[in-house]
């Protein structure tokens, strides 16, 4: 299947208010340097991490949701475009997605991610907070569990990451994302 494009540069129906409004602007080496100094201080920094975005990631979509931007039928579009309109990724594709009887997996390819893309040389994936955030976006607009793992990083010395996020929901309608391509830069939708 040939991926659809969807450029984050454009609005491809989406205001780029939605994700500048309330926002301020943060250099991703900070951020990076931030982790690095939890990293040091606490042996398990992913699980605290990744407990905290899953919040940040509820917390937003409860937000947004409010406002009029987000709803079940929209959710992941909005969650990926939003992805890469704010710097978290460079790109995103929805490699697969798997309908099981009482779950939907997605699959995400994720290239120059804000952690793995900067912190080279790791024996363990580093972008626990992103898949954290995904989960806790979908979980709180779907209102069922959702887990997010990260199962391939850059700073494992791959091209790319990769994630694995799990609906405890059958969701076929989500099969339609299945090869849909966020991008910077690439001039369309």
């Amino acid at each position: 299947m040939a991926a659809r494009l969807v450029s984050a540069e454009r609005s491809c129906g989406y205001d780029l208010s939605i994700v500048s409004d309330n926002a301020i602007l943060v250099d991703k080496d900070l951020i990076v340097d931030l982790y690095t100094g939890f990293e040091k201080l606490l042996r398990f920094v992913g699980g605290l991490l990744y407990t905290a975005s899953k919040k940040a990631g509820s917390m937003t979509a409860e937000r947004l949701a409010a406002k009029g931007h987000l709803s079940p039928d929209n959710a992941v579009d909005l969650l990926l475009w939003t992805f890469v309109a704010s710097g978290y990724a460079s790109s995103v594709v929805v490699e697969k997605v798997e309908v099981g009887r009482k779950d939907t997996k997605l699959y995400l390819r994720v290239t120059d991610s804000l952690l793995g893309s900067r912190l080279r040389g790791r024996k363990k994936p580093v972008d626990q907070p992103l898949a954290g955030f995904l989960a806790g976006w979908l979980e709180k607009i779907y209102g069922v569990k959702v887990d997010g793992r990260e199962t391939k990083c850059a700073a494992q010395g791959h091209d790319h990451c990769s994630f694995e996020i799990k609906i405890h929901e059958k969701k076929p309608e989500l099969k339609t994302m299945e090869g849909r391509r966020y991008g910077r830069g690439s001039g369309g939708c």
